[in-house]
């Protein structure tokens, strides 16, 4: 081998080393940091728990969760005009950036609309008039604000709240940790937001007191 062949070797082999030692360091945060983030986890879960329990409670009206279900494309193609049906997939309570349901899991937080908005719903009127009944067929009010799925939306998975996850991306939804392990709602990068549970306590006694719970 030349003396151009060693040193291409020896460049090789502490390329290798390095890249070796990127891992074992990266490997070693991750180790360290799964702890930390498994106990931030189970304390946003006792949070929103008990988030839920006291809007529950309360009884704070909660937004339904709609969702339109598939028509028969062979129907249509002969001609029929059909809508699908509307059913309530689940009910919840709107917090900042997120929505919780009953059983304290949080969801991304969707757009709200009117049931039956002050638009048309379709440019074909027997069309509009069927894709109304679907909706009044949820017994809502037609002024009742619902978020819907479907669309690319994303209101069907609740947020990723993991610890893996929070080792990977410094982050768990739209939640994060805080230097001394405190909770934080995010408001954008991981570390810098609000401490959680006094988001929390703001939201729920807020929402809570115009229905008489203590």
């Amino acid at each position: 081998m030349s003396d151009f062949d060693d040193l291409v070797s020896a460049e090789r082999r502490r390329l290798d080393q390095q890249a070796a030692a990127r891992a074992a360091s990266e490997s070693t945060r991750r180790y360290g940091e799964l702890p930390e983030w498994q106990q931030v986890v189970a304390r946003i879960r006792e949070l929103l728990a008990a988030s839920a329990r006291h809007l529950r409670d309360a009884g704070v009206p909660s937004v339904p969760v709609l969702e339109m279900g598939k028509v028969n494309q062979r129907l249509e193609l002969w001609g029929m005009v059909l809508a699908g049906r509307v059913s309530i997939i689940d009910r919840r309570w709107p917090l900042g950036p997120f929505a919780l349901n009953a059983e304290g899991v949080a969801y991304p937080m969707g757009r709200k609309e009117p049931l039956i908005p002050p638009y048309p719903l379709s440019e074909s009127p027997p069309l509009n008039k069927k894709l109304r009944k679907a909706r009044l067929r949820t017994g809502l009010a037609p002024d009742q604000e619902v978020m819907w799925t479907g669309g690319g939306s994303p209101l069907r998975d609740p947020l990723p709240i993991d610890p893996a996850t929070g080792v990977e991306t410094g982050r768990v939804g739209c939640f994060g940790r805080g230097a001394d392990g405190t909770p934080l709602l995010l408001a954008g990068n991981p570390g810098v937001g609000e401490p959680l549970e006094s988001f929390l306590a703001k939201e729920v006694a807020r929402r809570t007191a115009g229905n008489g719970a203590r």
